[in-house]
């Protein structure tokens, strides 16, 4: 009986993963580039050297995802080449709400949690968008199932499990400073989790982190002041409910 449901559960997930690459391929061949995408094709487009100096000057936001994307543009220079490392971060990102379900649910639950997210409207939304979203869906599921893990070992946590979870976190943080809010999502499953070992493990692979973070955090506040000043035409509550 187990085995059956385990050979259901890969056939599902096999299903499930075809199916998204059957919708988001060919739209991603076939679908113009808007605005954002336009720009992370400008800011990726002299080679590694130049989005390593200008991308956070650019784009006014964390720079490794325009980092990976000028390498990864010199494997092929098409939209739809740049559109595919987002699809298969969404790929990636199915097997991982497949792996990190089955901690807690039947393999039949694990796999109907891995079609809901595969075929869901965002996934399919950041497989065609050459930014960072996918790219932070399988950062995000990578710092909850390792974080969950490290919580299962407790005390016992071994070191390469920590080190993981320390490299994510800042990969995370200067692919999206918004995956700061799944680190503290982290942080409070260690609280709930009741256990002080687990906490104090939690704030000291923190301190790596900040550390490690700290000169991109130093440009944080330009960014955001940037983004957050200029003129605004004023608009009636009416209107702005209009455009919600």
């Amino acid at each position: 009986m187990q085995e059956n449901q385990e050979k259901f559960a890969r056939s599902t997930l096999l299903a499930v993963v075809a199916v998204h690459l059957a919708i988001v391929l060919p739209i991603a061949y076939w679908l113009n580039i808007w605005v954002d995408e336009a720009s992370t094709l400008y800011t990726t487009q002299s080679g590694f050297l130049h989005a390593f100096q200008f991308a956070w000057i650019d784009e006014k936001q964390a720079p490794l995802y325009f980092w990976i994307m000028s390498l990864w543009r010199m494997l092929g220079n098409s939209v739809f080449f740049a559109r595919l490392f987002s699809i298969i971060c969404t790929t990636v990102g199915i097997f991982l709400v497949w792996k990190f379900a089955r901690c807690f649910l039947s393999n039949r639950a694990a796999a109907i949690a891995a079609f809901l997210f595969g075929l869901h409207p965002l996934a399919i939304w950041a497989a065609l968008e050459i930014r960072g979203y996918a790219l932070g869906f399988v950062l995000a599921a990578l710092l909850v199932h390792l974080n969950e893990a490290l919580i299962a070992q407790g005390a016992i946590a071994r070191t390469r499990p920590r080190i993981a979870f320390i490299v994510v976190a800042t990969v995370a943080l200067y692919s999206n400073y918004y995956l700061g809010f799944v680190l503290a999502g982290c942080l409070v499953a260690n609280v709930v989790s009741g256990r002080a070992k687990n906490i104090l493990n939690f704030l000291l692979s923190m301190i790596p982190v900040a550390i490690v973070f700290l000169p991109q955090a130093l440009l944080v506040r330009d960014q955001f002041a940037v983004n957050t000043q200029g003129f605004s035409e004023p608009r009636s509550l009416i209107e702005g409910l209009r455009l919600v």
